[in-house]
């Protein structure tokens, strides 16, 4: 487990106290600690609801916090926070909190639209061979194929202390908590960058291939065809859309090799220009995703294979979330290592991406292993409390 040493207490001691009042008056707010940094950012919306946006066009002028969902529907739409109060540093929060203890909570329907699905091996075994059949038809190159796993953990589990815990573990994801209507309340530690613009400079990531770390050095990992694959296939999807958008002039790192927990990636880093994004960010975002590293190639082909074959509905998992447009900052990230609080307890999301050599038990370890990324960090925050003492400081 990674750790951080640099912990901003008196962020951690304010922020901890607006969480606190937000979660019990059913405020709707977004909280995340940037990849890097040690401090926890708050926006809190408390005149009206998070807005809902008609069109992905209507990203590029938008400014709050933004979560979009794998497949964009009636029940999951795209949705922005936009904050009537920031909270970021060791600004006292007394004030605010005055306001928020008016506030009048908003009725959610995220729960009730969606019974939750669990698949057996069984059930995911057969759905890997009928993608592995499009593949060999010629049909795809690619499908991440999901699957979600209910732990009924919830119990003596403090959402606080497991967000400021989660930021503590793992410096270098992007870590946040967020409840809204509709919505409902989720958490999550994502490794993969969607878009990241700050001024004039964007990057964005293509992340694919998949091992287990366990003893071995990172720098000494071995990567297989299939893994191999995989990577050449979602960075040749991003270099396309670049360059549809006429993004020639750019500077491709990697792949190498990426640690994130207990797992380790191939990743490559693109690096450009943001002014030719800028004006088109919506159309832009639209065309990055789904990227083939959490849905396949060809895009809808495979998008409208996994809405037949998985029974359930991946919601905001594998669809971005992040600040947009605030200051000259939007960090989007793709939802991934994400879990929900449900009625049931939580329910975490893991994928795996099939190709023509794929073996599905295989496949199905690996989203076992992505799913324990957090099952087993939150049994650990449980069992270990005494660790994660100072996450209680203020609340």
């Amino acid at each position: 487990m990674i750790t951080s040493d640099n912990i901003d207490i008196e962020n951690i001691q304010f922020n901890n106290k607006l969480l606190t009042v937000c979660l019990e008056m059913g405020v709707p707010f977004a909280s995340y600690q940037m990849p890097g940094e040690s401090r926890v950012t708050t926006l809190v919306q408390y005149s009206g609801n998070p807005h809902v946006l008609e069109s992905p066009k209507d990203l590029t002028n938008a400014k709050g916090f933004v979560i979009s969902p794998f497949d964009e529907n009636v029940a999951f739409p795209t949705i922005i926070l936009k904050p009537d109060y920031i909270h970021a540093g060791n600004k006292p929060v007394d004030q605010i909190i005055g306001t928020l203890l008016k506030f009048k909570r908003v009725q959610s329907n995220a729960e009730a639209v969606n019974p939750i699905h669990q698949a057996t091996l069984s059930e995911f075994t057969k759905q890997v061979e009928t993608i592995k059949q499009k593949i060999a038809e010629g049909i795809l190159n690619k499908v991440v194929l999901s699957r979600i796993t209910v732990d009924q953990c919830i119990e003596g589990v403090d959402l606080i202390t497991l967000f400021n815990s989660l930021c503590q573990s793992y410096p270098g994801a992007f870590v946040y908590l967020l409840s809204m209507p509709d919505v409902g309340c989720w958490m999550g530690a994502s490794p993969e960058p969607l878009l990241l613009i700050e001024g004039d400079h964007a990057k964005t990531t293509s992340i694919a291939g998949t091992q287990v770390l366990g003893d071995t050095v990172v720098s000494d990992v071995v990567w297989k065809a299939k893994e191999l694959d995989e990577q050449e296939i979602v960075t040749g999807y991003i270099e396309t859309v670049l360059q549809s958008f006429g993004i020639s002039n750019l500077e491709k790192i990697g792949p190498h090799s990426y640690q994130a927990a207990n797992l380790v990636h191939l990743r490559t880093q693109f690096d450009f220009n943001a002014s030719l994004v800028k004006p088109l960010l919506g159309e832009f975002i639209e065309a990055l995703q789904p990227t083939p590293s959490v849905g396949g190639l060809p895009k809808i082909a495979a998008k409208e294979l996994l809405l037949s074959v998985e029974k359930h509905n991946r919601e905001y998992y594998s669809g971005f979330l992040g600040p947009l447009n605030i200051g000259d900052k939007t960090a989007l990230f793709v939802n991934l290592r994400c879990m929900k609080v449900v009625k049931e307890g939580f329910a975490f999301f893991g994928g795996a991406g099939i190709t023509r050599g794929s073996i599905p038990r295989r496949e199905w370890d690996e989203t076992t292993e992505k799913i324990m990324t957090l099952s087993t960090f939150v049994t650990s925050v449980k069992t270990s409390l005494n660790s994660y003492e100072f996450s209680k400081t203020g609340s």
